[in-house]
């Protein structure tokens, strides 16, 4: 029984030199052997990326090369199902019958949006990001039964597939419609964005003065009534005085 172990062993040791033999043959023919015996034309590679693989293979096909798959791949730039980059590179010369490998785009990688509802603000903006999301626009609403800074709805919905970057907007609870709202410090923010800050609070613009100040920028929003802080019902009405140059208040003089 021994023996025929030994025999057996050295059969399978004869084998695999014999199997390594054949492929170290098969390289060295198809590498320097073949060539130095046979002529084989140079080509140039044609370039293939941006073409889908069918179109790409009728390409190098035609140089007499032959196309092979590398990889697939996510890409911002190249739709699902054409080609991003080919090695070897366009322009290059090489033997016909060689083969060109290109990766294949997959398209836009696409990221879920997690649920964030029934979470602080805080919680998801962090979550948000963790998605490779960003926070859209975040509107307060009073709600009977949601306490105040948890988020009551969301857009995208949660599980939505959507591309990186993507905004997702925020709706979050003021708290009670009854219980008193804190008046936002608009001091140094342009009037012109005032009134969308004013409505995530759920309070409306109320009447703008103007006041000269020359070494400010026009529009800046210099104090405000009531003051930053106060309790105030919803859709309270915020008075402001904004910066003027003196010559838009001199009727064109």
């Amino acid at each position: 029984m021994t023996k025929l172990n030994r025999i057996v062993r050295q059969a399978g040791f004869v084998a695999g030199i014999a199997l390594a033999s054949a492929i170290l043959f098969m390289v060295l023919l198809d590498s320097f052997i073949l060539p130095a015996i046979v002529e084989v034309p140079m080509v140039t590679i044609p370039d293939v990326r941006g073409r889908t693989t069918e179109s790409a293979r009728r390409r190098v096909s035609a140089k007499g090369l032959r196309l092979a798959l590398r990889d697939s791949v996510y890409s911002e730039l190249v739709v699902a199902g054409e080609i991003v980059d080919q090695e070897p590179p366009p322009g290059q010369r090489i033997k016909r019958a060689r083969r060109v490998f290109v990766d294949v785009s997959l398209g836009q990688r696409l990221y879920v949006v997690p649920d964030i509802t029934g979470g602080s603000q805080r919680e998801a903006g962090l979550r948000i990001e963790s998605h490779q999301l960003v926070v859209g626009s975040v509107r307060y609403v009073a709600h009977t039964s949601v306490p105040e800074d948890v988020v009551i709805r969301q857009h995208p919905t949660a599980d939505a597939r959507v591309p990186r970057g993507t905004r997702v907007d925020l709706q979050i609870s003021s708290g009670s419609p009854f219980a008193p709202k804190v008046v936002p410090d608009l001091t140094g923010l342009s009037i012109s964005v005032v009134e969308d800050s004013l409505l995530k609070y759920e309070m409306t613009l109320g009447i703008v003065s103007d006041r000269v100040a020359e070494l400010l920028p026009p529009g800046q929003v210099l104090s405000q009534t009531p003051q930053a802080g106060a309790g105030v019902p919803p859709k309270t009405a915020i008075d402001l005085v904004v910066s003027v140059r003196r010559d838009s208040t001199s009727n064109g003089e």
